[in-house]
C-alpha cells in the first residue's frame, strides 16, 4: 500500500473516532493478500491490517470478520492480540485494529507452546465460526480436490499410493482452532508467545492445529529444521490433554496427507509463475511426504 493510501486511511479511520493522531505509521509483513502497519500515537501501540478480499476457498481462507471475531474473544487471556476494533466498510478493504505484541517470530521452547495450545483448545467462545471437517473420509475428499488437476505428476502419483485408508473415529467436541498455526504465526518474547494472523479460525478437532504445528513441511517453509521426536514429546506432554494426543496417533496421517496435496497444488501452480515459491513447497513436500510414510 502507498503511503499516501495509508495516510488516507488513516485520516479516514480519524473521522470515524476509532483513533487519535497518529506519530509513527511502520509497515510489517503481511503475507501475500493484507497490508499490515504498526501505528503508534499517544496512549495507543496499533496493529493495522487492511484486507485485500475475502477469499473463502482453499485450506488457509482469509475471513476478516471471523478473524476480528476471533480476537475480540480472545481478548484478556494472553494467548492472542488483544481486540481493538473492526471496519469492514474500510475504504479499500476490510480493516481490523488490534493491539501490538512485541517480539519475534517463534524460535523456540516447545513447551511454551504446548500450553498456549492447549489455553487456545480450552477458550469458551460463542462463535460464530466455520465448521471443519473432523472425519477422516472428509480430510481424503478434501485433499484429493486440491491436488486433483496434478494426479499424474510425479509428485502426483507418489502422493497417491500414500493416501491412508479411511476409518471412522469418535466424534469429539469441537474447540476453536487456529488453523494456520505454524510458527510464523506465533509471535515469541522471552517465555511469553501469542498468536497472530488469526484470519481462517473454525470450530474444529484439535488434531488440525497439532498436526500443523509439528509438520515439518510448515517448518521448513519459515526455514526452521523439523520437530525433533524430543521437541514432540516435550509439545504433547505440555499439551496436557492425554485422549487428543491419543487421538492424534489416528488423525495425523489424514492431516499430514492433506498438507501434503495443499503442497502439491502450491508447488506445481507456482511453477513457471513464482520459480522461488514453487522450490520452497517442493522441500516442504519432500519432508511432509516423509513423515507421512512414518504415519502409515
Amino acid at each position: 500500500m502507498h503511503m499516501s493510501m495509508i495516510d488516507s486511511l488513516i485520516s479516514w479511520l480519524q473521522d470515524q473516532q476509532a483513533i487519535a493522531q497518529v506519530d509513527k505509521v511502520k509497515a510489517l509483513k503481511g503475507g501475500y493478500w493484507n497490508a499490515v502497519y504498526r501505528i503508534q500515537g499517544d496512549g495507543f501501540d496499533l496493529v493495522l491490517k487492511q484486507f485485500a478480499d475475502t477469499l473463502e476457498g482453499g485450506l488457509f481462507p482469509t475471513l476478516a470478520d471471523a478473524e476480528a471475531r476471533a480476537l475480540e474473544q480472545l481478548s484478556g487471556l494472553a494467548i492472542a492480540p488483544d481486540y481493538h476494533s473492526f471496519w469492514p466498510q474500510a475504504p479499500g478493504g476490510a480493516v481490523l485494529l488490534y493491539k501490538f505484541v512485541p517480539g519475534q517470530m517463534w524460535q523456540s521452547n516447545f513447551d511454551v507452546s504446548g500450553r498456549l495450545f492447549s489455553q487456545l483448545h480450552s477458550a469458551d467462545v460463542a462463535g460464530p465460526y466455520r465448521t471443519l471437517p473432523m472425519q477422516p473420509e472428509q480430510l481424503l475428499q478434501q485433499a484429493d480436490t486440491f491436488y486433483a488437476d496434478y494426479q499424474q505428476t510425479p509428485w502426483g502419483q507418489q502422493l497417491a499410493t500414500l493416501r491412508p485408508q479411511s476409518v471412522v473415529v469418535e466424534s469429539i467436541q469441537p474447540v476453536l482452532l487456529h488453523t494456520d498455526c505454524g510458527p510464523g504465526n506465533i509471535i515469541q518474547a522471552g517465555q511469553q508467545q501469542v498468536f497472530i494472523d488469526f484470519q481462517c479460525p473454525g470450530f474444529g478437532d484439535p488434531c488440525e492445529d497439532l498436526t500443523c504445528f509439528l509438520s515439518p513441511g510448515i517448518f521448513h517453509l519459515y526455514g526452521l529444521p523439523a520437530p525433533s521426536q524430543a521437541d514432540e514429546d516435550v509439545f504433547l506432554a505440555n499439551y496436557g490433554n492425554e485422549a487428543v494426543v491419543a487421538r492424534l496417533k489416528i488423525m495425523r496421517a489424514f492431516y499430514s496427507y492433506r498438507l501434503a496435496a495443499y503442497y502439491i497444488m502450491r508447488h506445481y501452480a507456482n511453477k513457471g509463475v513464482d520459480d522461488a515459491v514453487s522450490e520452497a513447497y517442493n522441500g516442504a513436500l519432500e519432508r511432509e511426504v516423509k513423515a507421512l510414510e512414518s504415519y502409515l
